[in-house]
């Protein structure tokens, strides 16, 4: 029994599906032991509020070679597995959520897994390994800004600054590199929340607002704003005479780009957006390959389940097929047989009583021996029998009944001698 076998059949007791829940949930925390179960509140759109068994924990994420923890929370709904559970990311005080095609700026998490959710082709493990994928790709939590101003840039002859270099993940953490706060959310053609929400909150012990639709609830938490991406503002120097002229600087999070009046060739434009949409289709692809061999391997366990069944009914078929041809051969037997009892009851119809002694008859003379001094045997024995019940009722004395007795024991072992003698003449077994 595992460690959480008890506590999740308890927490599941209101669930519909008790069975398929429990089993779902049990292989997770055997295959992720950073994740424990607990009973959560969570409030849904429409304003209820519903107290459901809430997967928490970290996630192991692959990110540029290195392993590192991204922290979740996964709500299993009570109609689970025929319903998607609800997901979330939770970050710790030294990280921020980077919204993004995947993430809100809530940390709700959307995936085309949860997207296309289906019972017997859906499970967590599969949730939470299309998870670590995708957070592999596109972190959804970046390194907290340091509260401190940052120094000002030192300028080159040419009084323009040259591009700093930021530290993007916090130290000593154990969960994963976050890139900065400059990434902003691509365009997604597929599910974006139906009704964002416009700002970023934090509840004590939920980050998640509860005023926003289908999100962790509790009523004794304050809502406070995450912190907001500040930026460090740059100055620009005024070129001194004789330099190069320039339009426009423009920072983003990890380097200050400088744009000349000349403008980008085609070829370089060409490059950028083939760039752009082989990272696209590349990440889309990784995603529909995942999804694909899911499935494939759930079609590959349904074909080998129908196989054995398919070998399980031509066994049965056949041993029906031999059972019935017995079933007819004897029906036949049986037939013959009857028939020739109603010819030989024919014949006797007719013809006078017989004889029993007269009606066995011995094939050899040895044989009518062995026939007689059989039924010699038998005859003494029941006349022992006769003379002891005749002793036990008082009609014969006790000396006639030993007198006879003593006789035909003597004839009756004379008797047996001539029965072995003539079976082993005959070759037959001795009794």
């Amino acid at each position: 029994m595992g460690q959480y076998d008890a506590q999740v059949r308890q927490q599941l007791s209101k669930y519909k599906h008790k069975d398929l829940a429990q089993r779902d949930i049990l292989n997770v925390f055997a295959s992720f032991s950073d994740l424990k179960p607990k009973i959560d509140k969570y409030a849904f759109s429409d304003g209820s509020v519903k107290d459901l068994l809430c997967i928490d924990g970290t996630i192991p994420v692959h990110y540029k070679g290195a392993k590192y923890n991204i922290p979740v929370c996964i709500y299993v709904m009570d109609t689970h597995p025929y319903n998607p559970p609800m997901c979330f990311v939770r970050p710790t005080k030294d990280m921020l959520i980077k919204p993004s095609k995947n993430v809100d700026a809530n940390g709700r998490i959307y995936l085309p897994y949860l997207h296309e959710w289906k019972f017997s082709n859906s499970d967590l493990i599969g949730l939470i390994q299309v998870m670590s994928v995708v957070f592999g790709e596109a972190s959804p939590v970046y390194a907290k800004p340091q509260k401190a101003s940052p120094p000002r840039p030192t300028y080159p002859p040419w009084g323009y600054p040259h591009p700093q270099q930021f530290n993007p993940y916090p130290t000593n953490s154990g969960f994963m590199p976050m890139p900065n706060a400059s990434g902003q959310p691509q365009n997604s053609g597929y599910y974006p929340p139906q009704n964002p929400p416009t700002s970023s909150y934090q509840l004590s012990g939920y980050p998640y607002p509860v005023l926003a639709p289908g999100y962790p609830y509790n009523q004794s938490s304050s809502i406070t704003p995450y912190p907001t991406n500040t930026q460090p503002q740059m100055t620009t120097a005024k070129p001194p005479p004789g330099s190069v002229n320039m339009d426009v600087l423009a920072m983003n999070s990890d380097s200050y780009i400088v744009k000349s009046q000349n403008s980008l060739s085609d070829d370089q434009v060409r490059a950028s957006i083939q760039s752009a949409v082989e990272d696209k289709l590349k990440r889309r692809s990784k995603e529909v390959l995942q999804q694909m061999k899911s499935e494939i391997a759930v079609l590959t366990e349904t074909q080998n389940k129908l196989k054995q069944g398919q070998e399980t009914l031509e066994r049965i078929t056949n041993e029906l097929e031999q059972q019935h041809a017995e079933v007819e051969k004897n029906t036949a037997l049986l037939m013959r047989k009857d028939e020739e009892i109603k010819q030989v009851l024919n014949k006797m119809e007719g013809q006078q009583e017989i004889d029993i002694d007269e009606a066995v008859v011995a094939t050899a003379p040895l044989y009518k021996q062995l026939l007689n001094l059989f039924a010699e045997e038998n005859a003494i024995e029941d006349t022992m029998y006769y003379l002891s019940e005749a002793l036990r009722k008082n009609v014969i004395e006790t000396e006639v009944f030993l007198k006879h007795v003593r006789e035909l024991s003597r004839r009756q072992y004379v008797v047996k001698a001539l029965m072995q003698k003539a079976r082993i003449k005959a070759g037959l077994t001795l009794l």
